[in-house]
């Protein structure tokens, strides 16, 4: 048996137990862990206000220890003045009232323990002890609401005395008598944080209001969800889309003058008075460099904390900026025009203002974006002098002279003169509002803008000849999406490769993920190999998104350390989940992707598990947002940058490493399982499956294309030229896959035999040419290409080109009229380009019955007569193996870029005979007519036969070698044209569902000759383009 227990064994173990009603009351202990257990399991239940383990509890209990220390104190003063008057019961909790006064009564009640259901609570917990905590617990609740009540009031006069809020009631009476109200006021006047309110006090139900900049609209939700006191519920939202561009290294600026500017508010300026310092710069190399020596400065003073503001920078840094100081501290900000007008950060005393500004323009010309830095205007100057002293007096240093703010443009240059226009044309378009050349915009467009757009939504497919909606143009106008990536989208449903182009599209809709360390950490870069793909970025996206999926799925807590190894910001990997998600739900409700039907757990116990695990998110949640609303945080003196690879790495470093609330909010909003299970199927996709894929990325870049320079090869990886139609001499941007690894782009130096070299090493015959289809195209102190993947040259000219010309025996093919493709074989050529052309068919034509079929479900419409029927499954997997075989077929050829004075010279021009070859089979049930400006004959409205001048010899049209057709034994003499036509029309040739047959033989067809004239036979009828000697060998046939 054991041994007896002691009494000092009893005191020890009873030691950090409840105290029992037996006890003494002095000996009751508040401050014992069991205690309190034992009162937060009877007070703090889910149900009560207050919930056990919150941020709020733990506020409650600091309180309840102040109370206490006041009770002492208070107890040890009334024994001073009284020494004779002995104390036998003390209060416990500070000389709280016996009865709750009414006049304090808050508008809630709190439940005693209910002692029934344990036996152990209703031992250890005395019904007074009970009711004295439940006292203290109302006087917490009721002082709690008078400090919120106090901060409402003082969040309601600062929002009176706004300067908006005196035209309230106007706002919303114009806006009852108007579609379209502009409101337009100074910085700081309230506009963007009260406008909403008002709407939705008013009876709006959805208020949607848009920013330029990520940072400004995360910043506006939460204060405008703070100021509508909702900021923990999910009334106000935000979702940043936009992808940033950013800036490359440029001269070095000085920092010189803005230290200067250091120097002299800390002589003038005591410490002890506050106000920060606001420094605006042109771009993120300006910030680098004054960063540098401002922090080397603050090093040495101690009086500064130095924070850089931009928009490659995470969440989590940006946010710093609304941090406060230590006591005797400023902050330097130094920001771009990021903190002009998008951002409001208070505490601001001290304004420097560079005058310079770096702009996103539009050269419709080039079709590229272009970052250039300008002077700004004065409309800007003053609004960056009135960022200074905001809530007190303030002092603007401006760098540059009165001359030069004299000489400042009065306003800046409106954004709808610097932008593409192509989705605002798209919309014009769709709504009907008539030719958007004669819109009359309260700020006109640059005209050449206006038709670079129209020309590319033709390109696009979008728009068609008379520049009315198509199918696929009517179906993007519908989508709230970019051009490019609604035409993948939808290129992708149709194709049966929804999921993977899902996150395709989505990682191209988002700022790179790669961090600004990525790209000179060999570490980074060697854990990130096995991830890119060789075949170009959107793909490598693709594989980092996937392999994302699968760590978060195994191993949660481990997501931002695998993230951090490899230089990805995870930030923007939940923003790429989040938007792959929109993207699946737009395609749904257009009936281009079948919903998904949610898997319910099988047993019972497997969903009660399932909900009690979201059950503990939304508490991690809503714990982190409550101490996140409250918690103020301070800045160290030496703040380092550069460590956290997003948002969540800080927050949980100043928190509790323990909960990573991005993943928190990631699984409540996401069904883990099935992103993992398409991540799965994506990594097992075939090589013929990616190769569609690569293909319908093609098709939705196009015609964003650029070709190699010829001399690549024997340039260095950083040197590697590109060339578009419209921009020579691109760059590949630092972060392209390409980048480190050009040998993949180099074609194999195996000259082919039969190529005529008559451009040397420029015109070696190879079957492997490619070129780069490219999301965008930025110029910032190069011209670079931007997200860029490798297709085969000629097979996606055939079928993506608007704009295909051919000379007589199509083994010289134009495309788009700056791309020269030059065939060994002409027989080869035919057959390929009659492939292309039947593909072509059959894939619009599969696109608009898919488009059509969905558009009448989606409407509901019935219309009489026959409707094409939806594309089917069986359909959509021949035209892909077709596809594929064509995209795999190896045809020698050669391919370069014209220069300005071939396609000046490229074509033919009209010609004088009116009577167009018969071709029967070559093109199909194709009619061939003149062109009326290149010459020869168009075939399709994208291809034109014979319109291409050449510099061979006339005589050498007429060699032909005889030939035996080996369906019919005929024995002629023909060229390879000839024979390809013959064998297309041959009536003892196996055909396959030709369209329309000739009640004749078809006679052969030779290509066309300059010394080919307009012949009538009068034997036959028919009319002819024959040479003398053709017309002699004719005149044979009827003798």
């Amino acid at each position: 048996m054991p041994p007896p227990r002691t009494r000092d064994a009893r005191d020890h173990r009873d030691h950090r137990r409840a105290p029992s009603e037996e006890e003494a009351p002095e000996k009751w202990d508040w401050s014992c862990p069991e205690t309190r257990r034992l009162l937060e399991d009877a007070f703090f239940r889910g149900e009560d206000p207050i919930r056990q383990g919150s941020e709020e509890c733990q506020r409650f209990w600091a309180f309840f220890e102040r109370l206490q220390r006041f009770r002492s104190l208070k107890a040890s003063r009334q024994e001073e003045a009284d020494p004779g008057h002995p104390t036998h019961s003390i209060p416990a909790l500070a000389d709280l009232p016996r009865a709750y006064d009414p006049r304090y009564r808050i508008n809630l009640s709190v439940l005693g323990p209910d002692t029934r259901g344990s036996r152990e609570l209703g031992r250890c917990l005395p019904p007074e002890r009970a009711s004295e905590f439940r006292r203290a617990l109302l006087h917490y609740l009721d002082f709690s609401q008078k400090q919120a009540f106090a901060r409402l009031a003082k969040l309601q006069r600062e929002r009176a005395a706004l300067p908006i809020a005196q035209y309230e009631k106007r706002i919303l009476r114009t806006l009852k008598e108007h579609q379209v109200v502009v409101v337009a006021g100074d910085t700081g006047c309230g506009k963007s944080t009260q406008v909403p309110q008002y709407l939705l006090a008013a009876g709006f139900s959805h208020v949607a209001c848009t920013q330029p900049r990520r940072i400004a609209c995360i910043s506006l939700a939460k204060r405008v969800g703070f100021e509508s006191l909702s900021q923990y519920g999910s009334k106000v939202v935000y979702q940043p889309q936009e992808a940033e561009p950013t800036t490359s290294k440029s001269e070095k600026l000085d920092p010189r003058p803005f230290l200067r500017v250091l120097q002299a508010i800390d002589n003038k300026y005591p410490p002890e008075e506050r106000g920060d310092l606001l420094v605006f710069l042109s771009g993120m190399a300006e910030i680098s460099a004054v960063l540098e020596a401002a922090q080397t400065y603050a090093s040495h003073t101690q009086r500064w904390v130095v924070l850089p503001l931009h928009s490659a920078l995470s969440v989590a840094d940006q946010d710093k900026v609304f941090d406060v100081a230590p006591p005797g501290v400023r902050k330097c900000i130094l920001s771009t025009n990021i903190a002009e007008t998008s951002v409001t950060i208070d505490g601001i005393r001290f304004v420097v203002d560079s005058g310079k500004v770096k702009e996103m323009s539009y050269d419709p010309q080039a079709k590229l974006q272009r970052l250039q830095e300008f002077w700004i205007s004065q409309a800007s100057a003053e609004q960056r002098k009135g960022r200074a002293g905001r809530t007190g007096p303030g002092v603007c240093f401006r760098l540059y002279a009165e001359s030069d703010y004299d000489a400042f443009a009065p306003y800046p240059v409106p954004e709808i003169r610097r932008v593409a226009l192509d989705a605002l044309v798209l919309q014009m378009k769709s709504m009907s509002v008539g030719n958007p050349r004669t819109f009359p915009f309260i700020e006109p467009p640059p005209p050449a803008s206006l038709e670079t757009a129209i020309l590319y939504l033709q390109d696009q497919g979008a728009l068609d000849s008379s520049e009315s909606l198509t199918p696929i143009g009517s179906l993007l106008a519908q989508l709230p999406v970019d051009v490019v990536i609604g035409k993948m989208l939808i290129l992708g449903s149709v194709f049966s490769l929804a999921e993977p182009m899902l996150t395709v599209a989505a990682a191209l809709s988002v700022q790179s993920p790669f961090t600004r360390s990525a790209q000179s950490s060999l570490e980074c870069a060697a854990a990130r190999r096995p991830l890119e793909s060789d075949q170009g970025d959107p793909l490598t996206l693709f594989n980092i998104f996937n392999a994302w999926v699968q760590v978060k799925s195994e191993r949660s807590r481990n997501s931002r350390k695998w993230c951090r190894r490899r230089g990805i910001e995870e930030h923007r990997l939940y923003e790429m989940a989040n938007l792959r998600r929109q993207f699946k739900e737009l395609l749904e409700d257009h009936g281009l992707l079948a919903e998904a039907q949610l898997v319910a757990p099988g047993d019972s116990y497997s969903r009660l598990q399932q909900r009690r695990e979201r059950r503990a998110l939304h508490q991690l949640k809503r714990q982190h947002e409550e101490g996140a609303g409250r918690r103020r945080k301070v800045l160290r003196l030496q703040e380092d940058l550069g460590d956290c690879s997003s948002e969540e790495d800080c927050a949980g470093r100043a928190a509790d490493d323990n909960v990573d609330i991005q993943d928190v909010k990631f699984k409540l909003r996401h069904n883990l399982e099935q992103l993992q299970a398409a991540a799965s199927a994506a990594q097992d996709l075939s090589r013929e499956q990616m190769a569609l894929l690569k293909l319908v990325l093609g098709r939705g870049l196009y015609p964003q294309l650029a070709v190699p320079d010829a001399l690549n090869s024997g340039r260095k990886d950083s040197d590697q030229v590109f060339h578009t139609q419209a921009k020579q001499g691109t760059v590949l941007h630092p972060t392209c896959v390409f980048a480190n690894n050009p040998e993949v782009l180099h074609t194999q130096e195996r000259e082919t035999a039969g190529g005529e070299g008559k451009q040397g090493d420029k015109d070696k015959m190879n079957s492997s040419h490619q070129l780069l289809a490219f999301v965008s195209l930025l110029e910032t102190n190069k011209p670079y290409l931007v997200n860029c993947v490798r297709i085969p040259a000629l097979q996606s000219l055939l079928l993506f080109s608007r704009s295909l010309d051919t000379n007589g025996d199509c083994s010289r093919l134009v495309a788009d009229g700056w791309l020269e493709l030059q065939l060994a074989d002409s027989e080869s050529a035919v057959r390929l380009l009659t492939a292309s052309l039947r593909l072509r068919a059959h894939w619009e034509s599969a696109l608009d019955r898919q488009l059509a079929h969905q558009a009448r479900r989606q409407h509901l419409e019935e219309e009489e007569g026959e409707e094409a029927p939806p594309i089917s499954r069986k359909e959509v997997a021949a035209l892909s193996r077709e596809l594929l075989q064509f995209m795999a077929s190896k045809v020698p050829y050669s391919l370069r870029r014209l220069t300005g004075l071939e396609t000046q010279n490229l074509y033919v021009g009209p010609q004088t005979v009116t009577a167009a070859p018969s071709l029967p089979g070559l093109f199909g049930s194709s009619t061939l007519s003149p062109h009326p400006i290149k010459g020869g004959y168009a075939v399709t409205d994208f291809l034109t036969y014979n319109c291409l001048t050449s510099d061979v010899d006339l005589y050498s049209d007429c060699l032909r070698s005889f030939w035996t057709c080996p369906h019919c034994d005929l024995h002629l003499p023909l060229t390879p044209l000839e024979r390809i036509a013959h064998e297309s029309s041959c009536p003892q040739a196996p055909q396959e569902g030709t369209a329309g047959g000739e009640e004749v033989a078809p006679e052969p067809v030779q290509k066309a000759s300059a010394l080919q004239r307009p012949y009538h036979c009068e034997a036959c009828q028919k009319d002819f383009l024959f040479t003398p000697t053709e017309v002699l060998r004719h005149r044979k046939q009827h003798v």
